[in-house]
């Protein structure tokens, strides 16, 4: 039977990819935006995800929810209050009525916020957030605004559900920054001239994936996860500040712990675990080594 997937946020730069990778392998997909757009590669229904009546029309027969939509960060026009109300809303009425209605997966997407604080590249006097090095999934929760920590209150929900139903999939995916094919042809054209627009947080290990990967990402976790609560933070094999990972570790990271050997000598982030549990690993490298 083929599986039947909702995507909400999924006319946004990681849902369409997401939709697109799920339905070339030959999922039954649906998407859920506030916006439309043509490009989306699926049907798109329009819908408001704070309204938790819709959110179970939507839901109603399908297999698994891919939750993308949230506000994406904390930059934007809402006040903190409000982007955090509406974020923890979405998600509860997302997971609660996906519970209710016998979805099988729920797939989230979290953020490296959860764990980066707020230490950039200008004040490195500052602590770091980090527990340990390398980076990986299970780094302990250090939200320093309200995006982030609404972040983390979806990763506790997704806990919760899994453990009230021991058959129940739920996996938080701590995306670093996102880059679109746009992303891509420019920093290729540009080569090491090109700015590190996503080079200035430390304690998110200049990780970057492309929206392909991603995607990518999201398929294998719905056909590989068994149930039960999973966290994984996936990343390219290189980096955004392009330093080696030895240059890294002495610039940034110089008091924090390594709790055991890097042997990427690219990347402080560690994606192991994804590739042990469901045999993904990132396919591209967008920034080249400053020279």
């Amino acid at each position: 039977m083929t599986m039947r997937v909702v995507v909400t946020g999924g006319a946004g730069n990681l849902g369409s990819p997401v939709c697109r990778a799920l339905a070339g392998a030959g999922l039954q997909v649906r998407a859920v935006d506030r916006v439309y757009r043509r490009e989306v590669p699926v049907p798109l229904e329009i819908a408001d995800l704070l309204d938790a009546q819709a959110v179970y029309r939507l839901l109603t027969g399908c297999d698994v929810v891919v939750h993308l939509a949230n506000h994406p960060n904390p930059h934007g026009h809402l006040p903190p209050q409000r982007l955090y109300a509406e974020n923890v809303v979405m998600d509860m009425n997302v997971f609660q009525a996906a519970a209710d209605l016998g979805v099988r997966k729920l797939v989230f997407a979290s953020s490296v916020q959860v764990f980066s604080g707020d230490r950039t590249t200008d004040d490195l006097d500052k602590p770091s957030c980090l527990a340990y090095l390398p980076i990986d999934g299970d780094m302990p929760t250090c939200p320093r605004n309200s995006y982030a920590l609404s972040k983390e209150t979806g990763e506790q929900q997704l806990k919760y559900f899994a453990a009230l139903d021991p058959d129940l999939s739920c996996v938080a995916l701590r995306f670093p920054a996102l880059l679109t094919p746009w992303h891509m042809q420019w920093f290729g054209k540009m080569g090491p001239r090109a700015p590190r627009p996503y080079a200035t947080h430390p304690d998110e290990g200049f990780g970057y994936l492309t929206v392909e990967d991603a995607g990518r990402l999201v398929l294998a976790v719905l056909q590989r996860l068994p149930p039960g609560y999973h966290q994984f933070l996936p990343a390219a094999p290189d980096n955004s500040y392009g330093l080696s990972t030895s240059e890294m570790i002495e610039k940034f990271y110089a008091g924090v712990p390594i709790r055991k050997p890097i042997e990427n000598t690219a990347s402080v982030i560690d994606t192991s675990a994804i590739t042990e549990q469901v045999g993904w690993t990132s396919k591209s490298a967008a920034f080249p080594k400053e020279v």
